[in-house]
Formats: structure tokens, C-alpha cells, sequence
């Protein structure tokens, strides 16, 4: 099986938090040497998200969210909510659930896919990622690597 776990984000404050997750993924040595396993990275994608799923069987997202929630609570985002999330993953113009919507029109999802949100304060440039997201990062870590 082909997983892909790909971290949504920018280098703008809590934003940072799907990149931050799967740089806890790929430091763990028992991770980094599966060849089924690719993890990466996007900078706002956009409709590219979509090419980055075509070869998994099982796709990880995990990418900032303002819902109102309080700051790093965690999402996980099943397809039937999709529509009530569309605008609100992030703020990544042409969107997440925009990409995801236009792959599942395709015919181009993934068998498997896990979508998580993580609730952020702040994407402000040049500030760093508060308490509460890195918290829900590291713990967010942790239940993807026993799971995959």
C-alpha cells in the first residue's frame, strides 16, 4: 500500500502546523526508511493537490483550520463534511476541499483518505507557532505514527 502524508500550510505563524507535524514524521527513522511511505510538504497547492494524490491508496492531509474552536483542537474531516468546511481550511485561495472536491470529480481520490484540520490563533508572517499548536502537532504525531 502507497501512503502519502502531505502537510498543508505556509511559513506564516500557526500555518505552519501540517508542515510541522510531518517534520515530526519524517525525523523518526523508522518512518523515513519505508519505501511505501512519502511524506512532503505543500506550500498552499491549490489544484496540484490533486496530481499528489493519484498514485496513493492512502493519503494523509493535515493543514491549519479557523473554525472558533479554541487554538489546537483537532479536526478530522470526513468527505460527507466537506461542504460545511469548503473556505475554511486555511486560507489557501483555490482551497483544500476545493482540490479535494475537484479530485473526487475526477474520479482521482485516493481508495483512503484522512483529512485533519488543526485549530489555529494566528497566520501572521514572522510570528512562530503558539503553545497550543504545538501541542496538537506533536499529538497529532503521535496518533499517525501508530497508525500508518
Amino acid at each position: 500500500m502507497r501512503v502519502r502524508i502531505i502537510g498543508i500550510g505556509s511559513p506564516s505563524g500557526d500555518d505552519q502546523a501540517g508542515w510541522l507535524v510531518v517534520d515530526a514524521l519524517a525525523a523518526r527513522a523508522d518512518l523515513a526508511q519505508r519505501p511505501d511511505l512519502r511524506i512532503e510538504k505543500l506550500d498552499r497547492p491549490g489544484a496540484a493537490l490533486v496530481e499528489r494524490l493519484g498514485d496513493a491508496d492512502h493519503a494523509i492531509l493535515i493543514d491549519a483550520v479557523q473554525s472558533g474552536a479554541a487554538p489546537g483542537t483537532l479536526h478530522r474531516l470526513r468527505e460527507g463534511e466537506w461542504a460545511g468546511w469548503r473556505g475554511g481550511l486555511s486560507s489557501h485561495g483555490f482551497g483544500v476541499f476545493d482540490a479535494l472536491a475537484l479530485a473526487q470529480a475526477l474520479q482521482a481520490l485516493p481508495p483512503r483518505l484522512d483529512v485533519y484540520g488543526i485549530e489555529i490563533a494566528s497566520a501572521e508572517p514572522g510570528t512562530l507557532p503558539g503553545a497550543a499548536v504545538w501541542t496538537a502537532v506533536a499529538r497529532l504525531a503521535e496518533v499517525l505514527q501508530r497508525g500508518i
